[in-house]
């Protein structure tokens, strides 16, 4: 996103609310560039990180690194990372890269401009969305590499969140320029589009609870979270939080939502049985992205206009001594020993280790330009970081955090995801 159209989207939240005039296009395709700050966004950067602008199984089904999800469902260890490529110009694609050898395979064809992708619990299908006009979503059989018939949502579709039993997907989407933002609800056991659920101004991100009885969507141009109920299918009385909800994360009991306010500078908990909010907590300058570490214990903000990363007590919450990290922080992962963060810099072009346990950075490692989004597998051997301006990959040893060879996969690496 350029200087002025940041400021426009800006200027946007701080009016008074409800906003008046059409809902433009381009307003809310500058707020899902801004929540995710990896088309700078990245996690989101706003993310909903269910579990930080990374995007992987346990952040979409609310499994712990790949084990048993809510809903009896399991997914198989991953054998593969999907990279989705913007490819401008082109019809986008998303590149497996083998764990196992860090070679690139065949890539697979989705729509145009792909924004994000998602994984059903049993691990599948990996869905694909595509800011595309009109905006579609597309399904890939993981176990085939293959693609299946665009699903389309409306006339963009951007973030997206899958229910714990696998069986609904949300869509964020954008209204005609005279009607506000929605959510697509899609039945992912028939791959069919279904209801269009009104949201506030500009919706930029969505996640389901892990109990999957709540969907919530935040409206960045408000101060408004949306909650749907997923049995059917209706939103309640909004929530209000601080100016410019962009990104959530949930505590591990999923008692609690946390919601981060990129305007007001806050993190607002909001009790997930009664959808009331608590008192906001006040992080660093232009937080972007949440995360809660695997033990629950504390949530990791990362402070855009401060370079910083705030973590929060989650018993108590209360703020801690903000962590000094790399130039333009966008995403985190955490190992699934939850000993180390690794934060990503987009503008450093760095990842900050950065230890759980004493809360102090260590040395930052260097990839490749314009990294955006992180994963970790499973064993927590190896970190796999999206540079978007290098079109590569670079795997990270985190026994020694040093990085390997970049792997090439295309253009604009733009979100990654683990995959049987």
């Amino acid at each position: 996103m350029d200087e002025r159209s940041l400021r426009g989207l800006l200027r946007q939240a701080l009016d008074a609310e409800p906003p008046l005039g059409p809902v433009a296009r381009n307003a809310l395709r500058a707020g899902i560039r801004l929540r995710r700050r990896r088309r700078a966004q990245g996690a989101t950067a706003c993310a909903a990180v269910i579990a930080a602008a990374v995007v992987a199984i346990p952040t979409l089904t609310g499994a712990p690194h790949g084990g048993p999800a809510l809903g009896g469902h399991s997914a198989p260890p991953p054998r593969f990372v999907y990279v989705v490529d913007q490819n401008p110009g082109k019809p986008g694609m998303v590149t497996p890269i083998r764990l196992a050898t860090n070679k690139p395979g065949p890539s697979i064809p989705v729509g145009k401009s792909p924004l994000d992708i998602a994984v059903t619990p049993d691990g599948k299908t990996a869905y694909v969305s595509n800011d595309s006009s009109p905006g579609t979503v597309t399904p890939i059989t993981t176990a085939t590499g293959q693609a299946g018939a665009p699903i389309k949502i409306g006339p963009i579709a951007a973030m997206m969140a899958i229910t714990p039993n696998g069986k609904t997907g949300y869509v964020v989407t954008g209204g005609a320029q005279s009607k506000p933002g929605a959510v697509r609800v899609v039945d992912l056991a028939t791959n069919k589009p279904g209801k269009l659920i009104r949201a506030s101004y500009i919706p930029v991100a969505v996640a389901v609870a892990p109990d999957g009885r709540t969907a919530y969507v935040a409206n960045y141009g408000t101060s408004l979270v949306t909650p749907i109920n997923v049995a059917t299918g209706t939103p309640g009385p909004p929530i209000r939080v601080g100016r410019g909800p962009c990104a959530f994360a949930f505590s591990k009991d999923g008692r609690t939502a946390y919601v981060v306010s990129q305007v007001a500078g806050t993190v607002t908990p909001v009790n997930t049985a009664t959808n009331r909010p608590g008192t906001p907590i006040k992080v660093g300058k232009l937080p972007t992205v949440i995360a809660v570490t695997p033990d629950g214990s504390t949530a990791y903000v990362l402070n855009d206009g401060g370079n910083t990363v705030t973590p929060i007590n989650t018993a108590t919450n209360r703020p801690g001594t903000p962590i000094k990290v790399g130039s333009g922080p966008v995403s985190i992962a955490f190992t699934p020993d939850g000993r180390t963060a690794y934060v990503v810099n987009a503008i450093g072009n760095t990842v900050t280790p950065i230890n759980t346990a004493t809360k102090r950075p260590g040395t930052p490692i260097k990839v490749g330009n314009d990294p955006r989004a992180i994963v970790i597998t499973p064993d927590g051997k190896t970190a796999y970081v999206g540079n978007q301006n290098s079109g590569t990959v670079t795997p990270i040893n985190t026994a020694t955090n040093r990085p390997g060879e970049p792997i090439r996969v295309g253009k604009f690496p733009e979100a990654l995801a683990l995959v049987p």
